[in-house]
């Protein structure tokens, strides 16, 4: 049956009464089913428009009618083909996929035949945490632009690297458990090889203080004489420099670091000239490691504020986030004013009656470059990782929102009320029972077409120099994010799936517990308001600081309307997974490990050799 708005009022309602009781027996069922995964095979429902319930160790996934959906039938899926079709770029290469995007492509690009198409090819699921909770969060990101150099000269002496040419990938399989391997060299992966075999070599391995990548399961190392070792650590390479080409040069080594967080950038020369950079390559340390979620969180916000062309410079009063400043300053953003001062309580930026802090005024002539400094202990030459504590934590929240600008040559457009404007749209009042069930048609849409990027600028040339040691940032994070060149256009950058990312559509996600390329519908709260945000998204990016299930980052897009949207972004939301038929049925099929296989549940919901690498 057609799953589109002209469905029979009387179907639609029977559907909705018995809504509660399905899902409550489906949970129910799917909760018993993961406490025993190792000795109960997933239950393939009655009903064939639901799919299979199954769980991995990272999340359990709860099967429900596309209907069902708090503001599906509001999605504009018509608007969505282009989306669609760009997500298919990559997808079309995986067997499961590759009759849905030849499908797609013989559609009528409206409503009803999108709709339609979703019903046929796809499950719907609910996506639940570990502990089977419904709510998880959603933060937001952007595309950030800041000034540069293509030779190191006066204050732009910070480099931007490409991929190091002494960093290697190895498979974990392949020195699990081992002291010593033979290994060969080729292209930056380091293989297994037999005792002897021409071009290779024994090695000890000590791999203290790295880890494997969640998604390929493969170490970032180097070569260290006869040993491998994790690559260097951002202290390190600060410290020494790289082996690495050089992109460009920058000035403010908190803005280059908001860049990496952010996975993606562009550098406006002091020419005029323009350089896109997009995510490469990392170093394979996780970022901020043993620190604390709430602590994450809070970096995680300063981190965006830093990486806008007009950095918020904040007071946080007596040096710590435990204290709020009462009164307000009526020329500070009202939103971000409010994420600021969640972020100095420690706590989640709610909307509310919330202390504003107050803002400095932006220096008008050149400042002093001054930054207090962050004492972090070596790393040692093993690569080992330093605690990321509260007090570091504390120390680079200040240093990132008032530290002066290192690059005061450069003059950025004033775009102060760019939250204020993007939703400045009337909002009619939402009380609390319809935001649950969905049930106020009328919230405004958002516009994305202001968030996206343009193209036009000028050419530029290639960056000179090679890696070199720079002044300490006092940055406590080991991860480092190195980067290649792509072309400018109006189209997003491009993510983790190989595809440009559109604003308002793409999100960052785990892609262990959210299968990069699935289409993922999300219910929270519109940045600043009560209104509902309920979109269909793309699992299109994913982020050193991306993870667990019901997680994602939402992408907004270009500059600083979209940076400062990003910011507010910061609240509770619920997930549903789409699979595709074939998908959900191999995946609930192959979720269970064979029986006694440590922890039972596999870790990749959807395994694949280039998305999701299964242990």
């Amino acid at each position: 049956m057609t799953r589109s708005k002209s469905t029979p009022h009387h179907f639609s309602l029977f559907a909705r009464l018995r809504s509660p009781v399905l899902m409550l027996g489906i949970a129910i069922s799917t909760i018993a089913a993961a406490q025993s995964a190792q000795d109960v095979p997933p239950q393939i429902p009655a009903n064939p428009d639901l799919g299979p319930a199954f769980s991995t160790r990272n999340a359990a996934y709860v099967p429900i009618l596309l209907d069902e959906i708090p503001g599906w039938e509001d999605e504009s899926l018509g608007d969505m083909y282009s989306n669609f079709s760009t997500n298919c770029k990559a997808m079309k290469r995986r067997s499961a996929w590759a009759p849905l995007c030849a499908k797609l492509a013989r559609l009528p690009r409206e409503d009803a035949a999108m709709r339609q198409f979703m019903h046929d090819e796809f499950y719907a699921y609910q996506m639940l945490t570990p502990t089977r909770s419904a709510t998880g969060k959603l933060t937001g990101y952007f595309e950030p632009m800041i000034s540069g150099s293509l030779t190191q000269q006066g204050a732009y002496r910070y480099p931007i690297y490409g991929i190091p040419s002494d960093m290697y990938m190895i498979d974990s399989r392949t020195v699990a458990g081992q002291q010593t391997r033979w290994l060969k060299a080729d292209q930056g992966q380091l293989s297994g090889a037999e005792n002897g075999e021409a071009g290779a070599r024994e090695y000890r391995i000590d791999l203290a203080g790295g880890a494997p990548n969640p998604r390929d399961k493969r170490y970032r190392v180097r070569i260290d004489g006869s040993t491998i070792r994790p690559y260097y650590t951002r202290q390190q390479i600060d410290a020494s420099g790289i082996n690495a080409p050089v992109l460009a040069w920058v000035a403010d080594p908190y803005k280059l670091y908001s860049m990496q967080i952010q996975g993606s950038g562009k550098i406006q020369l002091k020419d005029g000239g323009l350089i896109r950079l997009a995510y490469a390559e990392q170093n394979g340390h996780p970022f901020m490691p043993n620190a604390t979620r709430g602590d994450t969180d809070a970096m995680l916000l300063a981190i965006k504020a830093r990486g806008l062309d007009e950095p918020l410079e904040i007071d946080i009063p007596g040096g710590t986030r435990g204290m709020k400043k009462p009164g307000g300053n009526s020329a500070v953003d009202a939103e971000v004013a409010r994420i600021v001062a969640a972020l100095q309580g420690g706590g989640t930026a709610s909307a509310g009656n919330t202390p504003v802090a107050h803002a400095k005024p932006r220096p008008q002539g050149k400042s002093k470059l001054s930054r207090p400094v962050t004492h972090i202990a070596s790393s040692g030459q093993s690569g080992g990782q330093g605690k990321v504590d509260s007090s570091s934590v504390e120390a680079m929240i200040q240093l990132l929102l008032t530290a002066p600008v290192a690059n005061e040559n450069y003059s950025a457009a004033d775009d102060a009320s760019a939250v204020a404007d993007a939703l400045s749209a009337p909002k009619p009042a939402t009380s609390k029972s319809s935001a649950a069930t969905g049930s106020d048609k009328s919230a405004p849409r958002i516009d994305m077409s202001q968030y996206e990027g343009v193209a036009g600028a000028k050419a530029a040339g290639q960056a000179v120099g090679s890696g070199v040691a720079v002044p300490s940032t006092g940055i406590p994070d080991p991860s480092y994010v190195f980067f290649r060149r792509i072309g400018d256009g109006p189209e997003g950058p491009i993510g983790a799936l190989g595809v440009p990312l559109s604003a308002g559509r793409s999100m960052a996600v785990d892609p262990r517990a959210t299968p990069l390329g699935a289409p993922v519908f999300i219910s929270g709260t519109q940045p600043g308001s009560s209104a509902p945000m309920r979109r269909l998204m793309f699992a299109q990016d994913t982020g050193g600081a991306i993870r667990g299930s019901v997680r994602g980052d939402f992408f907004w897009g270009f500059g600083d309307k979209a940076g400062k949207m990003a910011l507010a972004t910061n609240q509770p939301v619920q997930m549903w997974l789409l699979l595709p038929k074939s998908v959900a049925g191999s995946a609930a099929a192959s979720g269970i490990k064979t029986r006694g296989a440590p922890m039972g549940l596999r870790d990749c919901a959807v395994p694949d050799d280039e998305l999701c690498v299964e242990e």
